[in-house]
């Protein structure tokens, strides 16, 4: 009896020897697949977040192309679709009447030309989209004081397009428009033209229409300089 005691008492420890063997085994082996389980749904996570951070990259990228190198209220000549002629164009195919001004202005979150014309003794106003030419306003008022002095045909100033090109080249060669207006003062057909962030500062630089010479320059910052200028023109 006291041998087969003993025989038992050593089958049973090594049935628990075996088995807390076999479990120190299976415990890693389950914390192993529980680790590589979490360390599968973090690269899971990572790799979305990569993609996240990666749409809006391009998101970024998106609005810095769209808005160029200006900022919303200044714009260069190559991020504008249709030339003032264009422009000009469109507003005289909704009304019959003779110019008094045209101007490149930012107006209301946008960047839109503004065609004034008069005709007998009323005056309209159109606004247009320098992206489409889409007339985005346009009203009629009466305007009893017109004088026909101020009337203008397009064609008799140089393009838009060269004035501002002139009026940089004016400042130095770089700058941004912050806007232009082409009408008569004194009888003169002149641009006013506003430029920012030139190599001389901010500018307002006027150009006669007709011959395209520079009359008077107004930087911001050189008052000294403006002085010079207006005697140079005269």
């Amino acid at each position: 009896m006291s041998h087969r005691f003993k025989l038992a008492g050593i089958l049973l420890s090594a049935g628990l020897i075996m088995a807390a063997c076999g479990g120190d085994e299976e415990g890693p082996e389950g914390n192993g697949d529980a680790e590589d389980t979490s360390a599968d749904e973090g690269m899971e996570n990572m790799e979305e977040n990569n993609e996240d951070a990666g749409g809006g990259n391009d998101t970024s990228d998106g609005q810095s192309d769209g808005s160029g190198s200006s900022s919303s209220e200044t714009i260069s000549q190559e991020d504008i679709n249709h030339d003032a002629r264009e422009a000009v164009d469109a507003a005289m195919e909704n009304y019959d009447g003779k110019l008094i001004q045209v101007e490149l202005d930012h107006d209301e979150g946008r960047w839109v030309y503004k065609v004034d014309m008069e005709q007998d003794s009323e005056e309209y106003e159109t606004r247009l989209s320098v992206d489409d030419l889409s007339v985005i306003n346009e009203q009629t008022e009466t305007d009893d004081d017109k004088d026909s002095e101020d009337q203008f045909e397009y064609g008799d100033a140089i393009p838009a397009e060269d004035a501002v090109q002139t009026a940089i080249d004016e400042a130095g060669g770089s700058g941004e428009i912050e806007g232009w207006s082409l009408d008569r003062d004194d009888g003169a057909l002149e641009y006013e033209i506003e430029l920012m962030n030139t190599d001389n500062g901010d500018a307002d630089i006027t150009i006669d229409a007709e011959s395209g010479e520079v009359t008077a320059t107004d930087y911001d910052n050189d008052d000294d300089n403006d002085d010079d200028d207006d005697d140079d023109s005269d």
